[in-house]
């Protein structure tokens, strides 16, 4: 067990949205606030939108404490709309734009004031007529809105944080506005992050990582914020070389294409790129070698976070080379860590949710503060923590615990896999075995699967044994792969394939 001191102090009584906004406005009108491929708005523009935007939201019912969902790509409106929502002292709940039946189904749940959709992107898709007088409408008579936010102290509810337990059932976790504000500033603590740090935005917005250690690092930092809109290498590199981009967070798919690009090209392009933390599942600890290799003068590395509880580990910042290679880090400064039956629990008041909007049947917020994860890991005594995985969907084969989502991340890196979910099914010598249901982009087949895994580096005994192809991967509400819905349809084709071979 590891216990690190907090230091956030008197987080109830502080006004977190006030002091966003008044380091904002403190700004270089003229400065760059934030920009796009192909676009930019200074700071003096931007909060002229957001009083804008504010205005336009009041205008549609908008008060303090009401939901507003905000449902779009990484682009200039997203942070238009994060600054209004803020102004007006309402709970943000940002979501995948595309995240089509969570968009609606949430809407209900979290009885949503507002809707924004980006409107171009989901055209006159009839689902989204259901939201009726939700759906947010740009009122151009409204009233400008308020020159600072409503008055709301810290213990105000602020952010839901949008998850899903085992069943699938959309759940929202409750951030008050002072843990959202831990969340963000414990982790630009660990990274020394400074104004002279552009961010470079390139996971999806609609998730808890690039809001809280993208959008809201810049915020925090008066830094320049780079938004990759639609992640692409090409892009992303382009914008690295034009902003000099010095951090980013992205899931393994991500870093894969960035190490690929600087082992082809050389890194002088992203020489500015200082951390790439990368999260979302296990990392190939490989690949993590070949990103240090790839990326010199870059901290490449794993760390593990939760929608509950933000960033849970960390490497720090002189861990010796075996501790990036083999190990998500150690618990962030405020977090104290246990393992029980391999899976993580951890303790942290000050950026742990408050409990789920709907609940928590399962009982993983505990009433003394601890919180059950769901995740399994291995932690050593010195405190260092290697995450294996979701505990409830380990594969078991062999004797070894074997984590799908680590293979997946790799396999989506294949040129010709669309999507793609790993399933066990059993075997009578192994226990299980792994199957590749995939979604294809190209000609792809078993074997193509297993030279790219072998070309990543991934373990011999995690390469798939079995591959079948889908039309789409099935998903709960909140975009959560269904794996009891493939187990069954991977168990079905097994048999099938067997019986061709007898026959």
């Amino acid at each position: 067990m590891l216990t690190v001191e907090p230091f956030l102090q008197n987080a109830d009584t502080r006004d977190f949205a006030a002091e966003e906004w008044g380091r904002l406005c403190a700004r270089d009108p003229s400065a760059l606030a934030v920009a796009e491929i192909d676009r930019e708005i200074t700071v003096g523009e931007l909060i002229k939108q957001a009083r804008v935007r504010a205005g336009q939201f009041i205008a549609q019912g908008v008060e303090p404490g009401s939901r507003v969902i905000v449902a779009r790509p990484n682009v200039i409106e997203f942070v238009v709309d994060y600054l209004a929502v803020r102004l007006c002292g309402a709970v943000l709940v940002n979501l995948p734009w595309a995240a089509g039946t969570s968009i609606t189904e949430l809407a209900e749940i979290l009885d949503a004031k507002v809707v924004v959709l980006t409107e171009h992107l989901v055209g006159d898709n009839p689902l989204f007529d259901q939201l009726g007088e939700r759906r947010f409408r740009e009122a151009e008579t409204a009233p400008i809105g308020p020159e600072r936010p409503v008055v709301r102290s810290g213990e105000k509810l602020a952010w839901l944080a949008c998850t899903s337990g085992t069943t699938g059932t959309p759940k929202a976790a409750m951030h008050t506005s002072a843990t959202w504000q831990r969340q963000t500033e414990v982790f630009a603590q660990h990274f020394g992050l400074t104004k002279d740090d552009p961010i470079l935005v390139s996971s999806p917005v609609g998730h808890a990582v690039s809001l809280l250690f993208g959008v809201r690092f810049s915020l925090l930092l008066d830094s320049p914020m780079i938004l990759v809109s639609r992640w692409k290498i090409d892009t992303a590199v382009d914008l690295i070389e034009r902003y000099k981009c010095t951090f980013t967070v992205a899931p393994t798919p991500f870093l894969i294409d960035m190490v690929s690009f600087a082992e082809k090209n050389g890194n002088e392009r992203v020489k500015s790129l200082k951390f790439f933390p990368s999260a979302g599942a296990p990392v190939p600890r490989t690949l993590v070698r070949r990103g240090l290799d790839a990326l010199p003068g870059c901290q490449v590395w794993s760390y593990f976070g939760t929608s509950e509880a933000g960033a849970v580990t960390a490497c720090p910042l002189d861990a010796d080379l075996e501790n990036r290679l083999e190990t998500d880090g150690i618990a962030m400064p405020g977090t104290t860590t246990r393992v029980i039956d391999n899976e993580l629990q951890l303790h942290c008041p000050e950026q742990m949710m408050t409990g789920y909007w709907s609940g928590d049947p399962n009982g993983r917020l505990h009433d003394d503060g601890w919180y059950q994860t769901g995740d399994a890991c291995e932690q050593r005594e010195d405190g260092y923590i290697k995450m294996v995985g979701r505990a409830q969907d380990i594969i078991l084969r062999g004797g070894e615990n074997i984590s799908p989502l680590e293979i997946e991340n790799t396999l989506l890196s294949h040129t010709s896999v669309e999507d793609v979910a790993i399933i066990g099914y059993p075997d009578e010598r192994l226990g299980s075995r792994l199957a590749a249901v995939v979604v294809q982009a190209g000609d792809v087949t078993l074997d193509g699967l297993r030279d790219h895994c072998k070309g990543v580096g991934l373990d011999k005994a995690k390469w798939p044994e079995f591959m079948t192809c889908i039309d789409k991967i099935p998903l709960s509400a909140i975009g959560k792969v269904q794996r009891g819905v493939l187990e069954d349809y991977v168990w079905d084709e097994v048999k099938k394939t067997a019986q061709k071979g007898v026959s």
